[in-house]
């Protein structure tokens, strides 16, 4: 797996450096969908184990929002999130707590009520070393819109690679989905779908690391 983030890190870094803002890039080719983003934003003091446990809070993703192509309006897409005990009988259970200590990897999973997809369990990797963290969702579901079959399992790679400096907190985001073959009316739109869910996951982490 560290391979694989690896080469996704290297395709971020690849976007120019700038702080204090955030640059998103939309690539649609080949029946693949890739979203780039990197940003910097102020450390204001929060510690690695701080940042962690933002990110395995699989709960505060209940209510995130994004821009809806169909009703053109901002609207909630996650409408319920929760940390599940495994994938399977995705039981319901508290988030996950880390302490002061790090440990060097965890898998989690989480169930994402989608106000598109509907419910489906996501698997949350995490590797942490020193002042670098990163995070792997991946979707375990099928996707559907509807009765349509819209992203098979496992074709939904969303990444957030984090570096802590001194005084930055510095992200970049690298997501991938190959959708499922579509019919043509249906592709723009689940390709727009595709974006927005991206966006919003990176909104989720950015309005958790920004809040005070």
């Amino acid at each position: 797996m560290r391979k694989m983030l690896t080469l996704m890190l290297l395709t971020c870094l690849a976007l120019p450096v700038f702080a204090g803002d955030k640059e998103t890039r939309i690539y649609k080719e080949n029946g693949e969908v890739r979203v780039e983003c990197k940003a910097t934003y102020d450390r204001n003091g929060k510690s690695a184990p701080e940042i962690a446990q933002i990110l395995t809070g699989i709960s505060t993703i209940k209510g995130t929002q994004y821009y809806s192509q169909t009703k053109k309006e901002i609207t909630t897409l996650f409408t319920d999130a929760y940390t599940v005990d495994n994938p399977k009988h995705a039981g319901r259970i508290e988030d996950h707590h880390l302490g002061s200590q790090l440990p060097q990897g965890i898998d989690i999973y989480g169930m994402l009520e989608d106000s598109r997809f509907k419910d489906n369990v996501y698997q949350f990797s995490y590797l942490f070393d020193d002042n670098h963290i990163t995070l792997k969702i991946t979707n375990m579901d099928t996707l559907k819109y509807g009765f349509i079959k819209a992203i098979e399992a496992r074709c939904f790679l969303f990444v957030l690679d984090i570096v802590l400096t001194d005084n930055e907190i510095q992200v970049y985001n690298t997501g991938f989905c190959r959708p499922a073959v579509l019919p043509s009316f249906m592709e723009k739109r689940v390709n727009n779908s595709i974006t927005n869910r991206m966006d919003a996951l990176f909104g989720w982490f950015e309005k958790g690391i920004t809040e005070k």
